[in-house]
């Protein structure tokens, strides 16, 4: 049995993303054979979050992209499911950084990568429900149902 590679999506950063992603992170070191895997920095106010060196340069790439003086306004990032995750957890929805409102965006943009194909049908039901003239529980959950 062969494992297949974790399959990836591509996310869009801004410069205010890609920094404030770079500063939540620390890099994941291997000290001294797995005896005690930790960041570079200690995880606290500088770091939230150790990552794995691969996804600092890729950070680091969009970073970059977004800085340079003939910048993108938005750089793309290869990420798998486990680092969508990890990016979820530094997403603080009420964070601004450089006057945008970063949590909140990159919230979205994680989540969208994650559920995209669960928030269509979602969304597609949710219209379904919104133009049907129901005001019974009973219609909606057989509503539901049918759905299903």
């Amino acid at each position: 049995m062969t494992t297949r590679p974790p399959k990836t999506k591509i996310i869009f950063l801004t410069k205010a993303e890609a920094l404030f992603i770079d500063d939540a992170f620390t890099v994941l070191t291997d000290r001294e054979g797995m005896q005690g895997i930790s960041g570079m920095r200690p995880l606290g106010p500088s770091a939230i979050l150790a990552a794995p060196p691969d996804l600092i340069e890729r950070l680091g790439m969009a970073v970059l992209l977004t800085t340079s003086d003939d910048g993108l306004a938005e750089a793309a990032v290869e990420v798998d499911d486990a680092e969508l995750y990890m990016l979820r957890e530094v997403a603080q929805s009420n964070v601004k950084y450089l006057e945008e409102n970063v949590g909140y965006n990159l919230k979205r943009k994680i989540y969208l990568a994650l559920l995209e194909d669960d928030y269509n049908d979602s969304l597609q039901f949710a219209k379904l429900m919104a133009d049907m003239d129901v005001d019974s529980v009973q219609a909606r959950n057989k509503a539901k149902t049918n759905f299903s």
